[in-house]
C-alpha cells in the first residue's frame, strides 16, 4: 500500500508536531527506558562488511549499504534522531534509500519522519501503520500515545514475507504472527548472514510484551522457533536491546522463554489464584541473567499473564509495583 501524500523534505527532528506525543508515569518502564535513551552514548559497529549496528538511542538500529542508498532497519528515538541521522549518513555515505520497522514501538520509529523527510520510503507490517497512524494504549506500561505524524506512518505495508533487493543485498523481510506485538517483522540479510529480530529478542534482558497489540508469550516462542531453523552457527544476531550476538544466544532467549511459560501453566493447571502464581516466583531461576533491567521478572511474568487474557494488564502493574 502506498501513500501518495509523503514527499521528500525536510523537517525539524526536535520540533514537537516531528514525533507522537506520550503520557506515561513518572519511574514507569516507559520513562525509565526514555532516561537511557537519553543518557547512553551512541555506539556504532561493523559486525559484516558494509554492515552497521547503532546501540544506544532506542532499540538497536542496522544499516546496510547499497546501491543506491542502503537501508536502515528502525530508527531510533526521538530526542537522539539528529545524532541518529548524521552517524547512518556516515556510515552509509548518504541517507538511506529504505527504512523498514520491525515494529511501531516510540523507540524504533520516532526518527520515522526525519528519514522520509530526507527521501527514504519507509516500509513495515500493515499493522504497524494501523497503529501507528491511531492513538494507542499499553495498560501494562501505563502509557498513552498519540498518533504519530503522517510523515512518519510506513509508506509500503505488507503481511506476507517479501525480498528487497537493495544492489548489494538482498533484505528478506519476513512478518510474523502476533509476538511482541501483531506487527512484528524480523529482517534476514542472506549475502552477509545476519538476522535482524527487532523486539522479538532481547539479549540478556526481559523482553516487553505488549499485550494490547496482541502479543504474547506464546507468539514471542513460535516466533523465535520460526526464525531459529533459518539461521546456523555463523549467523550474525541483532536484537532489538543487547549486545549483538549468533545462534547461540537466540537459542538461549528461546530457552528462558519456553521455561518459564511450562512454570507458569503448570501453575495454572494447579489452578493457583494469581497472587499465588505471582509469589511462586516463575522467573525466579532467570534474574539474575534477564531480570537486570528495568524489565523485572516480576513484570515480565505479568505482562506474560496479561498476554494469556488471565488478568488485566493495568491490574498487573499496578500489583508489580505495590
Amino acid at each position: 500500500m502506498f501513500d501518495s501524500n509523503l514527499r521528500p523534505g525536510r523537517i525539524d527532528a526536535t520540533g514537537g508536531d516531528a514525533f507522537a506525543r506520550h503520557t506515561f508515569p513518572a519511574g514507569g518502564l516507559v520513562a525509565q527506558s526514555r532516561i537511557a535513551y537519553e543518557s547512553t552514548p551512541l555506539l556504532t559497529a561493523q559486525i559484516r562488511s558494509g554492515v552497521f549496528v547503532f546501540a544506544g538511542a532506542g532499540g538497536n538500529l542496522t544499516a546496510i549499504m547499497g546501491s543506491p542508498g542502503g537501508a536502515i532497519v528502525d530508527t531510533g528515538y526521538g530526542p537522539r534522531v539528529a545524532e541518529i541521522e548524521g552517524a547512518t549518513a556516515g556510515v552509509l555515505g548518504r541517507m538511506p534509500r529504505w527504512v523498514i520497522n520491525t515494529h511501531w514501538h516510540f523507540d524504533h520509529t520516532d526518527g520515522n519522519a526525519a528519514f522520509a523527510a530526507a527521501g527514504a520510503t519507509i516500509l513495515a507490517h500493515t499493522n504497524s501503520r494501523a497503529r501507528l497512524s491511531t492513538s494507542q494504549y499499553v495498560p501494562s506500561l501505563s502509557w498513552r500515545i498519540s498518533a504519530s505524524p503522517r510523515k512518519a506512518w510506513p509508506s509500503l505495508t505488507f503481511d506476507h514475507p517479501f525480498t528487497l533487493d537493495i544492489g548489494t543485498e538482498e533484505l528478506h523481510l519476513l512478518p510474523q504472527a502476533p509476538a511482541h506485538t501483531d506487527g512484528d517483522v524480523a529482517v534476514f540479510l542472506s549475502q552477509a548472514n545476519v538476522l535482524v529480530t527487532g523486539d522479538l529478542f532481547t539479549h540478556r534482558s526481559y523482553p516487553v510484551i505488549d499485550e494490547s497489540s496482541g502479543g504474547s508469550l506464546r507468539g514471542m516462542i513460535e516466533a523465535v522457533e520460526n526464525l531459529l531453523p533459518m539461521i546456523d552457527k555463523d549467523t550474525v544476531v541483532v536484537p532489538g536491546h543487547g549486545a549483538v550476538t549468533n545462534r547461540a544466544g537466540l537459542a538461549a532467549f528461546l530457552d528462558m522463554l519456553r521455561s518459564i511459560e511450562d512454570r507458569i501453566l503448570v501453575l495454572i493447571e494447579a489452578q493457583r489464584e494469581i497472587p499465588e502464581i505471582a509469589a511462586a516466583r516463575p522467573t525466579a531461576d532467570f534474574d539474575s541473567v534477564w531480570g537486570r533491567g528495568y524489565v523485572t521478572g516480576a513484570h515480565f511474568a505479568r505482562m506474560a499473564l496479561a498476554g494469556m487474557g488471565l488478568i488485566n494488564a493495568l491490574t498487573a502493574l499496578q500489583a508489580t509495583a505495590a
